[in-house]
């Protein structure tokens, strides 16, 4: 019985240990699994923390942006000039935001227009274009850099402080959920770099339309981005021998594999870094023990740019107010701007307005630009200038201009108005006016009358495709030189453009010296001069003066609609105060002697006498400005002008709606005829007003 009992103490004891020991296993278990389970938890908090910190830096420097003396404001993303998020300039309207790849993609669009075009001036200046972004691109990464930084900082395009890293830090914290026990984030540790990708990713910038464009792409080199093909990033992309290359900026926010992260790509020919790695340290106490670890966590991010199609880029402009020349000597297509032997052998004074909008403004004046556009042309060359005024126009269609479109455009016919057919629509007629009044009894009627000006008007629809309007063109209004823009002019461009025709003014009282035989015929000659007047030359805050180098508000005129939003003018005082400037000097030719040169006319002043101008038309000088005196420019004469009307007091009217970007202008010349000597003796000017 005893040993029994005993023998049935020992298996209970027995029991009670493996219970035990079983117990202890299951404990060691539990508490391993606890442990993972904390760190799996960490690791995910860690994880979900870093990510916040990366998203967050990478919206901050989407919007940190830089000012540049070629482009105006210059960031990742582009931005529409909205009023109070943009800053404004001299006419208090705001100002866009061009993108880094924006640039580059314009860049690399018009200088595939240049060479399906074999257009050589197109491409150096496509390639200026693109050294500039280059540049302004790299400026802008410097400056992220910069502001990444644990004290570092940059602005918005309202001029406001961005601090990516004080976001970053505020992120990561306020996502350490601290749920599986505590942690603390290493203060200091958190760190920020500009990367790029390896492989690259979809960017926002389209490739050329029509598909086909451009042989070299393919889906190594692009993406698919909802309906459109965009390029990718971070692939070189060359063509005709010139590098291409696209930043990492999407249409989102997003995260990357860190995976891919490479703080340089040296295959690439240059690299705009602006993918964000972001890393950080976090201790995590295990509680109740001393058994503390830290943690360390890396997340990618790629900023993101609203891509700007910029809806209405504005209007060229090709205008003779005098009627278009007939041969020998014309011009008939956009592309015989660039051929005609006669603007070859023709050549321009390049100039820019100065202290304002020329010549409207107090002080306002022009004077020489030493800044060409095309080096390889040293000569000034008409066609040249025309060549030019085109490309600014390309240019403002960004990234969205339709190549065959264009190249098309060159080749179609000029426009005609259709009261053309119902002949010249001014007779010369009415008693002469003016300085001094000539009686009615030394006026004879007319023999013809003034052709009808034309202007052929050029715009950019929603999809890139150009679009041909023909309007009738008017001497009046004036266009105005913008601030800090550019005007160019040169006489005599065409000296044979009208064979045998001679619509004139017959037997008028003309004062010596003009007219040696006392009476005399004004007529039409086969002279054309040529002005050129460039709006966005310089799109610019700090260069491209108060308008920053946008179109003319022209927009009535060259709207396809009539303009729902015409203001009274702004220029309404002051005006009657300004100076007259006498202009002497005109063109890259030397002129041919112009009507007698008077003073200025002083303020409050009348005009003094002088040579007849005819009333009406009126007879101007030979110059592309209104003139109340023979000879001279007057500055207050604001309401005969197309000027930049508005000031800021809503977005820029050209945003929306289309206005001139360049204006080439034909001038027909007007000569004074001597019956006596059957010959004429000097040439004038033009119509002034019809």
């Amino acid at each position: 019985m005893l040993n029994r009992i005993n023998l049935r103490r020992k298996s209970r004891g027995n029991m009670l240990a493996l219970i035990a020991g079983f117990c202890f296993i299951v404990l060691v278990l539990l508490l391993f699994a606890l442990g993972y389970v904390r760190l799996i938890g960490s690791s995910a908090e860690q994880k979900t923390a870093i990510e916040a910190a990366a998203l967050a830096a990478a919206r901050d420097i989407s919007t940190i942006v830089i000012n540049t003396p070629e482009f105006g404001l210059v960031g990742l993303s582009d931005s529409a000039p909205v009023v109070g998020t943009t800053p404004a300039v001299g006419d208090s309207f705001p100002t866009p935001v061009h993108s880094i790849n924006t640039l580059i993609g314009t860049a690399r669009l018009d200088y595939i227009i240049a060479d399906a075009m074999s257009i050589p001036e197109w491409k150096e200046m496509a390639l200026v274009d693109l050294n500039a972004a280059k540049t302004r691109g790299d400026n802008l990464i410097t400056a992220l850099d910069a502001a990444i930084t644990a004290s570092g900082s940059g602005s918005d395009k309202t001029g406001a402080t961005i601090t990516p890293y004080v976001s970053a830090e505020t992120a990561y914290t306020q996502n350490q959920i601290r749920m599986t026990g505590s942690s603390n984030y290493v203060a200091g540790s958190l760190q920020l770099s500009l990367g790029g990708l390896e492989g690259g990713s979809a960017t926002t910038i389209p490739i050329p339309n029509p598909a086909g464009t451009d042989a070299s792409l393919d889906n190594t080199n692009t993406s698919i981005d909802g309906m459109r093909t965009v390029y990718k990033s971070y692939i070189n992309i060359p063509f005709d021998g010139q590098d291409f290359v696209f930043a990492a900026v999407g249409t989102s926010i997003r995260l990357v594999d860190p995976k891919l992260y490479r703080a340089t790509l040296p295959s690439l020919p240059y690299c705009h870094r602006t993918i964000l790695k972001a890393e950080a340290r976090t201790v995590v106490n295990n509680q109740g023990t001393t058994d503390n670890y830290t943690m360390q966590a890396t997340a990618c991010a790629q900023p993101a740019s609203v891509h700007d199609p910029i809806p209405a880029p504005g209007a060229l402009q090709v205008s003779f107010p005098d009627g278009m020349p007939t041969g020998p000597e014309d011009v008939n297509t956009p592309m015989e701007l660039y051929t005609s032997a006669a603007l070859n052998g023709s050549f321009m004074d390049y100039m820019e307005s100065q202290n304002g909008d020329y010549p409207i403004d107090p002080s306002c004046s022009l004077a020489p630009d030493p800044a060409w556009p095309v080096a390889s042309d040293t000569a000034h060359k008409a066609t040249t200038a025309c060549k030019i005024a085109v490309y600014d126009w390309l240019r403002r269609a960004g990234t969205k201009a339709n190549v065959s479109s264009v190249i098309g455009m060159h080749s179609t016919p000029f426009g005609t108005d259709p009261l053309d057919a119902l002949g010249y629509s001014m007779p010369w007629g009415g008693p002469p006016l003016s300085w001094p009044v000539i009686p009615a009894a030394s006026y004879s009627p007319a023999v013809g009358g003034i052709p009808r000006g034309v202007s052929q008007i050029y715009r950019f629809e929603s999809d890139g495709v150009v679009s041909l309007e023909t309007k009738e063109q008017k001497p009046l209004p004036y266009y105005v030189v913008s601030d800090d823009q550019v005007y160019m002019e040169s006489l005599e461009v065409m000296t044979n453009a009208h064979a045998g025709q001679t619509f004139e003014i017959e037997n008028l009282n003309l004062p010596a010296p003009l007219n040696t035989a006392g009476t005399g015929n004004v007529r039409f000659d086969g002279t054309y001069d040529l002005y050129v007047r460039l709006y966005c030359r310089r799109p610019s805050i700090t260069d491209g003066g108060k308008h920053a180098g946008e179109p003319l508000d022209n927009d009535p005129y060259v709207a396809v609609l009539p303009c729902q939003l015409q203001l009274a003018s702004s220029q309404t005082s002051g005006t009657a105060t300004v100076d007259s400037l006498i202009l002497s000097g005109r063109g890259a030719k030397p002129p041919k002697p112009p009507m007698p040169m008077k003073p200025p006319m002083a303020p409050g002043g009348t005009p003094p006498a002088g040579p007849h101008q005819g009333a009406p038309p009126k007879v101007g000088g030979r110059v592309d400005f209104l003139q109340t005196v023979p000879g001279v420019v007057n500055f207050a004469q604001v309401a005969n002008y197309e000027k930049f009307d508005a000031t800021g007091s809503g977005p820029r009217w050209t945003y929306q709606t289309n206005g001139t970007v360049s204006d080439i202008r034909f001038r027909r010349v007007l000569e004074l005829w001597d019956d006596a000597a059957s010959k004429p003796t000097t040439e004038i000017g033009y119509v002034q007003e019809k």
